[in-house]
């Protein structure tokens, strides 16, 4: 009689056992690859840094998810046995990073003309202005449909500041500098267009710190 109650309760306790060990788990990083049987994630400050997991049909994937460079949550099962990869039941993923790639231009009849292409990891590819306005990288902000543009504004000397320069280097006057470079940021807002544009409705408002707004629409609209 001892024996048959001792039983159930190893099995039991056995459950719970391998009920703790089944527990998933999560880990946040950047998708450096994706394919459909795998994801890679770059996790800064953890060793190791990148992780891989696999993923199958049973995978639950937001829209934003298979987008390179993006930010991600993985929720997954640890590998059963040594050689294997853990397996991604989930993966959640920041919605705005693929809303907001892609290629920007401004209407033709706007003073200041830009395009730009919005690619992944941060990168900027940039057609207009080809001067003054360089836009260099972009990130995520948190708050969704918004990130932040990085980039250098280029500016010519003021005539009384090149005369000054000019008297301060009468021997360098070749080696003067001819414009005047500063590093900028400003928020770029994804929004309803509200000016009536019936054939694209979405507008990227840039806004400066010094409160310039550009609205800049999809390319291909």
């Amino acid at each position: 009689m001892k024996i048959r109650t001792l039983i159930p309760i190893i099995a039991c306790l056995l459950c719970v056992a391998c009920g703790k060990q089944a527990e998933p788990r999560y880990i946040a990083g950047y998708i450096t690859e994706i394919s459909d049987s795998q994801i890679v994630l770059e996790v800064p400050d953890s060793t190791p840094s990148q992780r891989l997991f696999a993923i199958d049909n049973n995978t639950s994937c937001d829209e934003g998810a298979y987008c390179e460079g993006n930010i991600a949550e993985v929720t997954y099962m640890p590998a059963d046995e040594q050689g294997l990869l853990p397996q991604a039941i989930s993966i959640t993923s920041d919605m705005t990073y693929p809303r907001m790639q892609g290629r920007w231009q401004t209407d033709k009849d706007d003073k200041l003309q830009i395009d730009i292409i919005l690619q992944p990891f941060g990168k900027v590819a940039q057609v207009l202005p080809t001067d003054i306005l360089q836009f260099n990288s972009w990130q995520l902000t948190g708050v969704e449909n918004e990130v932040t543009l990085h980039g250098t504004l280029s500016l010519p000397l003021s005539k009384e500041r090149s005369k000054n320069k000019e008297k301060e280097n009468k021997e360098k006057i070749d080696t003067l500098p001819s414009r005047h470079t500063m590093h900028f940021s400003a928020v770029a807002r994804l929004a309803d267009d509200d000016e009536g544009n019936t054939e694209q409705h979405k507008v990227l408002i840039i806004t400066t710190d010094k409160g310039r707004k550009s609205k800049l629409y999809p390319a291909e609209r």
